[in-house]
């Protein structure tokens, strides 16, 4: 009688082919997941950066115009603050670091346009060289009429030249160079924030007055993708102005 020998490795086979399925699909499965978060986080990522280097172009309209408006500006920031921007504030000098009314009165003359502040009676406490709690409501007016063309839109809809609208602005060379073609971006000033003293002691010359203010903008950029997303994004740009 012949003995039956049983071959234990024919039966670790099948489960073997198992755990390896398992392990496959398992690596599969990872695999897929990871390149789709990948994905996904590669199309935001180039959407950020769409509308970063829209609120670049934005920040360069900007400063173009304060670099050539320079005297426009500062005569808006001085009218919003009840100050005569004609007055030569350079012709004030200090006591101490202090400006007195004796001193400011000193500095009107004939050379220097008068009076130092343009207000009505109650719209505001005299502290020295500003004006502080100056409150006519139609003082930011020559700040909004600076502000108004800087932005990709005009009035009448999208600027053709300023605008990104792909309709409008851009070619079939340019959008074929583009993996993830946006529907319509378009870049904006947010605000115009007076970020210092406007009337600041000198650093060279510790009782001069200089004619200078530094100002703040805020440029704001928002795209809409292919996909439907929106993205906004924004850049601050400090930058000091005089009227020389």
């Amino acid at each position: 009688m012949k003995k039956i020998v049983k071959n234990t490795k024919l039966g670790m086979a099948i489960p073997l082919v198992l755990i390896l399925a398992a392990t496959l699909g398992l690596l599969a499965t990872y695999t897929i997941k990871s390149t789709q978060n990948h994905n996904k986080s590669n199309l935001t990522s180039y959407a950020q950066l769409q509308a970063h280097f829209i609120a670049r172009a934005g920040t360069e309209h900007a400063l173009l115009k304060t670099r050539y408006m320079h005297r426009e500006l500062y005569d808006a920031i001085c009218l919003s603050q009840g100050r005569n921007p004609l007055f030569d504030y350079s012709a004030v000098k200090t006591e101490a670091g202090v400006v007195t009314q004796a001193t400011l009165e000193a500095a009107v003359s004939k050379y220097n346009p008068g009076p130092v502040f343009l207000y009505k009676v109650g719209d505001f406490t005299n502290t020295g060289l500003l004006t502080s709690g100056f409150n006519d409501p139609n003082k930011d007016k020559w700040l909004e009429a600076f502000m108004s063309d800087i932005k990709s839109e005009g009035d009448a809809g999208l600027n053709g030249v300023l605008s990104f609208n792909k309709d409008n602005s851009f070619n079939d060379s340019i959008l074929g160079r583009m993996s993830e073609p946006f529907e319509v971006a378009s870049y904006t000033i947010k605000s115009l924030e007076i970020a210092a003293q406007t009337v600041a002691e000198s650093e060279t010359v510790a009782t001069a007055i200089e004619n200078s203010a530094v100002v703040e903008l805020t440029i704001n950029a928002n795209i809409k993708t292919s996909r439907g997303t929106s993205w906004d994004y924004d850049i601050k740009k400090t930058v000091r102005i005089n009227r020389q």
